[in-house]
């Protein structure tokens, strides 16, 4: 199945695929026509008192076999290679198309790792399944073919003894297969594993010096290591043994034929040109067969790597763009959360349970409660980034599954508490998402979220690359740049997850300052660490397990009583103790 639905990727390029098979025919011609041309080199040209003519016409011949064999081995090489890079090409833009196109609960149970795996090393793997299952296929079984025409062509008898051992080649073929794949299969996952722990340590790695386990992650490391080296021996066994087992059955093949072979010579009912020309036919034809022995080992070897990587392309999308979209008109009225209920694949017990919320035009909401306690997860629908399990969210009255989601996040704007910053200049973090950028407004944006005049003292100013995930920054730095990015986008709806938190004072009040100017005349939902922050808020919504248990102002919450002040005077009587 997983061979079949590979060998689809092949279609778009039928015309460059037969060409190059036709190549691979005429290769294997040239090949049957080299073994051939040795009767009649032996039997005429060599053979005292026969024509001299024959001793410059074969030379001649085998030159000219020579020289089309080359040509046409160039054209399967270059075409085949030419197929295959494309195929890994289109297999990879469907792969990362595909992870692109997924929710977020996707991500949740798979590590970055893995996934960075399945698009770069198991798809190289394919690659040669792909462009050796097509040229060593065609091309040996059609070298197989054409040398069998010559060796029964030569002595029917003969090749019958020689091919008894035939069906000895199968078994060893098929069975080495298998266990290829299941090596291959369990070396690349342990391949992926190494690789998510790559990234994580990396990304990690303060933490990890910190805390003094670096011999603990080593450990870890080796330990994943030591499981893809035995994994490689194991496919290093089959392919050492597939080669002397091989060559042992065709010695016993050759041998058949040399011994039967003498003494017909020796009795006189066949000629040495004729032995010679069917030993040489034989040769050649154990070459393609073990060529094809070596061609299923590569074939396995994809084919494991493929069930890897159709396993995220069959991965089912949770968040589907509706076939006829509704017109989204401007952010005019209203978010809503309709008895919304949330679960996570693999989780029992639901994140948000029957959580229904209003939020106004220009209103200010916070979202407060214990850590867990579900708020990431309700503000992550509102873009439709997932899809609640139970109820709906509505905007200005209309069910966001009947929009387009980008028309919906164009309305959006999104700062986390995680700040995401790309590999490239300030400038291009800022109008991330826009082709034209007016530079205008880029700095007014730049200027309204305090991080202009940090921006001009880079050596590039605006073009200054700023590393991975902004590592030339510091911490208020590159929060001041989401926000700028967020201004410049200019959306009705501002998501705010609480952009504050671990920063020295001088960062927080620039920090704090441009989010006053983000918040102006927007539709704001607030997640809130610091209870201090979200005083002046419209409206508090304090979840806990999942459901709203309390909402009102900061003063109302407070004499209230309940969660909401119990998480107040904690986090100030900590305040208070430092």
């Amino acid at each position: 199945m997983s061979y079949r639905r590979l060998l689809a990727f092949l279609r778009p390029y039928r015309g460059r695929l037969m060409v190059a098979i036709a190549c691979m025919i005429v290769l294997a011609a040239c090949t049957a026509g080299l073994a051939w041309l040795l009767k009649p080199a032996l039997d005429q040209a060599l053979a005292p008192g026969n024509s001299h003519h024959y001793i410059y016409l074969i030379p001649l011949g085998v030159i000219g076999l020579y020289v089309i064999k080359g040509s046409a081995y160039y054209g399967q090489t270059y075409l085949m290679g030419w197929v295959g890079q494309r195929v890994i090409h289109d297999l990879r833009n469907q792969l990362y198309a595909r992870v692109t196109a997924q929710s977020l609960d996707f991500f949740t149970h798979r590590k970055t790792g893995e996934l960075m795996t399945r698009i770069s090393a198991d798809t190289l793997l394919v690659q040669g399944a792909v462009t050796t299952a097509v040229s060593s296929l065609m091309r040996d079984t059609a070298s197989i073919v054409f040398l069998l025409a010559v060796v029964f062509y030569q002595d029917w008898l003969l090749a019958t003894i020689a091919f008894t051992v035939f069906p000895l080649v199968v078994y060893p073929i098929v069975r080495f297969g298998r266990n290829m794949r299941r090596a291959t299969f369990d070396g690349q996952s342990t391949l992926g594993a190494m690789s998510a722990l790559i990234e994580e340590t990396i990304s990690g790695i303060r933490v990890v010096k910190a805390f003094a386990m670096e011999k603990y992650e080593n450990s870890r490391f080796q330990a994943l290591t030591d499981d893809f080296f035995h994994c490689q021996m194991r496919v290093m066994r089959v392919q050492a043994l597939s080669f002397p087992i091989m060559e042992l059955l065709a010695g016993f093949g050759i041998a058949g034929v040399l011994l039967y072979g003498g003494i017909r010579i020796a009795n006189g009912s066949t000629t040495p040109g004729t032995l010679m020309s069917f030993l040489a036919a034989l040769i050649m034809l154990y070459e393609p067969v073990k060529r094809l022995a070596n061609a299923n080992n590569v074939i396995q070897q994809g084919l494991a790597a493929s069930d890897r990587i159709f396993e995220i392309m069959d991965a089912p999308i949770a968040v589907v763009q509706p076939e006829q979209p509704q017109v989204m008109a401007p952010f005019s009225s209203s978010i809503a959360m309709n008895g919304v209920t949330l679960c996570y694949d693999g989780s029992p017990n639901p994140v948000l349970q029957g959580v229904s919320l209003t939020v106004a035009r220009g209103e200010v909401v916070a979202l407060v409660g214990r850590s867990g306690a579900g708020k990431s997860s309700l503000v992550n629908l509102i873009p439709r980034f997932m899809d609640p399990t139970q109820g709906a969210v509505l905007i200005d009255g209309v069910d966001i599954r009947h929009l387009d989601s980008r028309e919906l996040r164009r309305q959006i704007a999104l700062v986390t508490q995680d700040i995401i910053l790309f590999n490239d200049t300030v400038r291009s973090n800022l109008a991330y998402g826009y082709t034209e950028v007016d530079p205008t407004r880029l700095e007014a944006a730049a200027k309204a979220a305090n991080a202009h005049d940090f921006i001009a003292k880079l050596p590039n100013g605006y073009d200054t690359l700023i590393g991975e995930r902004g590592v030339i920054l510091s911490g208020g730095q590159r929060q001041r740049l989401s926000l700028a990015r967020a201004l410049f986008k200019d959306a009705p709806i501002l998501i705010l997850d609480e952009a504050t938190s671990a920063l020295d004072s001088e960062s927080e009040r620039l920090v704090q300052e441009a989010i006053d100017h983000l918040m102006e005349g927007r539709t704001t939902i607030v997640i809130a660490h610091r209870l201090s922050t979200i005083r002046h808020a419209d409206r508090i919504v304090v979840l806990d397990d999942g459901r709203i248990i309390q909402q009102g102002c900061h003063e109302a919450l407070l004499e209230q009583g309940g969660l909401y002040r119990e998480l107040y005077e904690l986090q100030f009587a900590n305040h208070a103790d430092g």
